[in-house]
């Protein structure tokens, strides 16, 4: 009895030491690996825009954007989307930093 709780409590010591073991020597190397220890996707701007996208046709239905916003909407999710579609091609830090922008704008324009 008192040998089946011994071997139960070693084993599951061991197991708590071999996955401290494990993290420890995994996670620093990784962490140092990216910028910030997260590395970003290459298509946040595009997951973003679909989020920012859902959400103005949301407001849309909700009653909250008026029709006669719309052509301001429309016109401000082309220019948004063939953005991302040049950052998309070509990933540069300026190239970012324009989808970054047109996102905050887009964004704003739903946010009013």
């Amino acid at each position: 009895m008192t040998c089946s709780l011994v071997t139960k409590t070693l084993g599951r010591v061991s197991m708590a030491a071999l996955v401290l073991a494990g993290a420890v020597f995994i996670g620093p190397a990784r962490a140092e690996s990216t910028a910030f220890g997260v590395p970003l996707s290459p298509n946040v701007h595009l997951y973003s825009y679909f989020i920012i996208n859902g959400m103005a046709r949301g407001a849309f239905l909700l009653g909250k954007l008026h029709p006669k916003d719309m052509p301001v909407l429309i016109k401000m999710d082309e220019i948004t989307r063939k953005v991302l579609l040049c950052n998309l091609d070509s990933k540069t830090i300026r190239s970012d930093f324009k989808a970054e922008q047109m996102l905050t704008r887009y964004l704003g324009l739903i946010l009013k």
